[in-house]
This record gives structure tokens, sequence and C-alpha cells, in this order.
């Protein structure tokens, strides 16, 4: 019986996929310090690269609703507005700062299928 109930928990670990969007959110100078106004909503992560450069963050959505991000870069204290949806997520963009989702849609476009060559 423990089996049956540990292969299907195996099974289901794939169905708990977040339904929330997740952004790259770039800046053009190094973030020194950030925080989200909300984090029940979203949470801001910083990424570290190896060069180090301190301008990339991860933002991941938890559940719907709006908020603020608050960024202190070299150029002062920047703010952007996320807000959240059941089906997406919103981020404004402010001078030097950039977001970019990490979730694929649907609206990708359609390949076009290779033309193999006849051999002769």
């Amino acid at each position: 019986m423990k089996k049956y109930i540990f292969a299907i928990l195996i099974l289901l670990i794939p169905t708990q996929v977040s339904a929330f969007e997740d952004y790259v959110i770039l800046s053009d100078t190094p973030v020194n310090f950030v925080y989200s106004k909300d984090e029940t909503i979203v949470s801001i992560l910083p990424f570290f690269t190896i060069d180090n450069s301190k301008n990339m963050l991860i933002l991941k959505s938890k559940s719907e609703g709006a908020t603020d991000i608050v960024f202190e870069t070299n150029d002062g204290i920047k703010t952007i507005n996320v807000t959240v949806n059941e089906n997406q997520t919103n981020v404004s963009e402010t001078e030097g700062i950039s977001a970019f989702t990490l979730d694929f849609t649907n609206s990708l476009p359609e390949r076009k299928k290779p033309v193999l060559r006849e051999d002769r």
C-alpha cells in the first residue's frame, strides 16, 4: 500500500506547477538593495552571475494582487508596479530597468517542418 501511495505522490508532483509567471529583471546599473512591499504577493531575489555585476533579479509570483518593488541603484531609488492576476503577471518598466518573462506562452510561432531531400 505504501508503494502505491508513493507512486501516486510522484505522479502528482508535476501538477503542482505554479499558475503564475516568473520574471527576470535587469537593471542598467548595479542594484544595491531591493525589496517587495508585500512579500505575500511577490518575492524578489538577487541573482548573482560569474562576473558579479549585481544587475539581475528573479521575480517570483506567489498569489494574486498588486504591489510595488523598490530598487536602490547607483542612479537613485526606482519603483516598479507588479500586478498578479490568475492568468498573467504584469510588470511595469521604468528607465534603466527591464523585465522579461521566464515562462513560455502558447503564442510561440509555429515551426515549419524540414523538407527532406529525396535520394535520386
